[in-house]
């Protein structure tokens, strides 16, 4: 054989050699998953997704190797965010509307259902005529309850006041407050649902993904595989035969076993659920109007550039 012939044949054969020891190195190698902080501003009902995905091991699926880091109130996660130390906030619209009219480069990737808030009223009130002359408690002016209630109450023509809510409510100090009723449920107090503020139409967007502008550019992969699994848990969650095991989490979660209690957290949180949890622009905007009246920066904001649908898009579209 000549020389030349037999060291290609040789060559060859290492690097067949080579390509295989290489093979098996990288296969051995597991695939590392992406370590991603996410934040969240509550422990109610409207996580459920969230707790779902993670529970569910959804997140992991995709890649994500996904921290929950409860932060009391998104006063205290917006600057959270803001400063890196959690990629991605589980909060409220609220907050981040209004850190966006003060400069903040923040975008929205996905909403909850709107809040079901009620006009939750002392049992012995049954008409509106009864409500009349009565104090009407809110948790502070400028917030998103505050304009469910005075919607609410405008709907009904009457005008409210008053700044206290649950607590002033089972004290007796006000008869009526804009609530959700687990509240209520979870602590057993007594009270009287007077009116529904989404069969009034009133929409009040209460929960949020929020993430910066420069978080999502820089790790656009990153984020499709949070959004996509967090629709998949979504529709997991939304799934009838899967009742039990949301239940499971939900009790595991708010630290309960009242059945009680978990029924009425399915039917307020996951019979609503839209299985793609898109951020309405029409909600958005109607939102952010109503919080103008105390903050007038909040009037040049752009909402549409606010909001980024495009990674639920792409999911629907697989």
């Amino acid at each position: 054989m000549p020389v030349a012939r037999k060291f290609l044949l040789d060559c060859i054969v290492m690097l067949a050699v080579g390509l295989n020891y290489a093979g098996a190195a990288f296969a051995a190698e597991p695939h590392k998953a992406i370590h991603l902080k996410v934040g969240y501003a509550s422990i109610t009902g409207n996580r459920i997704p969230l707790w779902a995905a993670q529970d569910m091991e959804f997140f992991a699926r995709k890649g994500l190797e996904t921290e929950l880091i409860f932060i009391a109130s998104s006063s205290q996660g917006m600057p959270a965010l803001l400063a890196g130390e959690i990629p991605i906030y589980s909060g409220s619209l609220e907050t981040a509307a209004q850190a966006a009219a003060m400069g903040a480069d923040l975008i929205i990737i996905a909403s909850s259902e709107p809040t079901q808030y009620k006009l939750i009223v002392q049992p012995g009130i049954k008409s509106v005529a009864d409500l009349k002359g009565k104090k009407v408690g809110i948790d502070r002016i400028g917030g998103a309850s505050y304009y469910a209630t005075r919607r609410m109450l405008e709907y009904v023509q009457i005008v409210g006041g008053g700044n206290q809510r649950v607590v002033a409510f089972r004290s007796g100090m006000v008869s009526a407050v804009a609530s959700t009723v687990e509240r209520f449920e979870r602590v057993g107090i007594p009270y009287h649902a007077l009116a529904d503020a989404m069969e009034m139409g009133i929409r009040i967007l209460g929960n949020s993904y929020i993430t910066t502008r420069a978080f999502r550019d820089q790790n656009r992969n990153t984020v499709q595989r949070f959004i996509t699994a967090l629709v998949e848990g979504t529709q997991w969650t939304k799934n009838p035969k899967n009742r039990p095991a949301v239940l499971g989490i939900v009790g595991r979660r708010l630290r309960t076993d009242d059945p009680g209690v978990l029924d009425l957290n399915y039917r307020m949180y996951v019979d609503p659920l839209s299985p793609f949890p898109y951020t309405k622009l029409e909600d958005l905007r109607r939102n952010v109007t109503d919080l103008a009246e105390s903050n007038p920066r909040l009037r040049d904001l752009n909402v549409a550039a606010l909001v980024d649908n495009s990674f639920i898009q792409r999911v629907q579209q697989r």
